[in-house]
């Protein structure tokens, strides 16, 4: 009986250690083995001392060992199937678990992986933008510059220009030299009439200035000249003389009724619209000589005519222009007329005298050339 009962108990003890192997460890399996353990050896204790005095009832002793026997195999089949079924539960649910978190790593992979691959693109995508915006938007921030300053720029590259050394040229140089001027030049021209600039052609109107120099033709009020008894703007009379020499005095009519800035943005106009009509022409742009000291007005007097000509002359040096400085001849060393060189001492104080002309030429043939 006892060697029964120990076989018994080492045979569910085998198929403990067998079902605890097959579970991979787990605690539930070590729970249940051990259960079955414990029944087993509570089993085999109580048939350790079961009553076997009376020898008569040994038949239902072992009818009864017989039937615990059966109960203890049931049993342990039971357990064992029990095992088995939540080994597999445990490990269904390990499945499950060990998918599911696989399939929340792949999601999360997958959602970083889109969510850099978008912010790349749109990344990129701004780059591509800041490039179109910064290649289109650059210009936007800067101004624009004044196209007449971009084309005479380009003219100035191009235009023939001289840098005068100061050899003497005689009369005959002038020949193909148009000067274009206000009452100082016209007077310079009744001058001229005796050969001292040679054939040199004239475009002089009295009040004429660099300002309503612009003026439409046919406005009543103009003051544009006259050139073989027909009535001309500047630019369009010295294309028709096409010279190749182009001498410019005007600004004295401006720099009192349009201030000097006015009449230095009237210069810039004029000079270029000259420029465009006679590209093949060398320009010199002469100073406005100054006026004599008592006859100096509150607009127009030797400091303005004086800012007037320091400013142009960068103007011409941009352009391509020879800047004449015909002042300083005329200067009597304070800024003024030299009293002789005025032909209207007790009216303007400003127009020049058959003695102020000799000077006037005879600079520009020591300066033009």
């Amino acid at each position: 009986m006892k060697k029964l009962i120990t076989l018994m108990f080492t045979a569910a003890l085998a198929l403990s250690l067998c079902a605890c192997g097959k579970n991979n460890d787990t605690k539930k399996e070590e729970s249940t083995q051990s259960s079955t353990v414990s029944e087993s050896t509570e089993t085999s204790k109580d048939s350790s001392v079961l009553p076997v005095k009376e020898s008569s009832d040994k038949t239902k002793a072992s009818s009864a060992v017989s039937e615990k026997e059966s109960s203890q195999e049931s049993s342990q089949e039971s357990s064992q199937e029990s095992s088995k079924e939540s080994s597999k539960e445990s490990s269904e649910e390990s499945s499950e678990e060990s998918s599911q978190e696989s399939s929340e790593e792949s999601s999360e992979e997958s959602t970083q992986e889109s969510s850099e691959e978008s912010s790349e693109e749109s990344s990129e995508e701004r780059s591509e933008e800041s490039v179109e915006e910064s290649s289109e938007g650059e210009p936007q921030e800067s101004i624009d510059p004044d196209p007449s300053e971009d084309e005479s720029s380009s003219e100035s590259q191009s235009r023939p220009s001289v840098t005068p050394t100061g050899t003497t040229v005689d009369a005959s140089w002038f020949d193909d030299a148009l000067f274009i001027g206000d009452s100082v030049t016209l007077k310079l021209s009744y001058y001229a009439d005796y050969g001292s600039l040679g054939n040199a052609e004239f475009l002089c109107a009295g009040s004429l200035g660099y300002n309503n120099a612009q003026w439409d033709l046919y406005r009543e009020d103009n003051v544009h000249p006259v050139y073989n008894g027909q009535k001309y703007t500047v630019d369009e009379g010295a294309a028709v003389i096409n010279p190749a020499k182009i001498f410019i005095m005007l600004g004295m009519n401006d720099i009192g009724l349009y201030g000097v800035d006015g009449a230095v943005e009237g210069m810039k106009v004029i000079t270029d619209r000259i420029a465009q009509k006679c590209p093949n022409a060398v320009i010199y742009v002469q100073s406005v000589t100054p006026m004599l000291e008592n006859m100096q007005l509150s607009d127009l007097n030797n400091t303005t005519i004086a800012e007037f000509n320091r400013r142009i002359q960068p103007i011409c040096q941009e352009r391509g222009y020879v800047y004449l400085d015909v002042a300083s001849a005329m200067d009597d060393g304070y800024g003024n007329l030299v009293y002789d060189y005025c032909g209207d001492p007790t009216a303007m104080g400003l127009h020049f005298s058959d003695t102020g002309c000799a000077v006037w030429v005879d600079y520009l043939k020591n300066h033009v050339a």
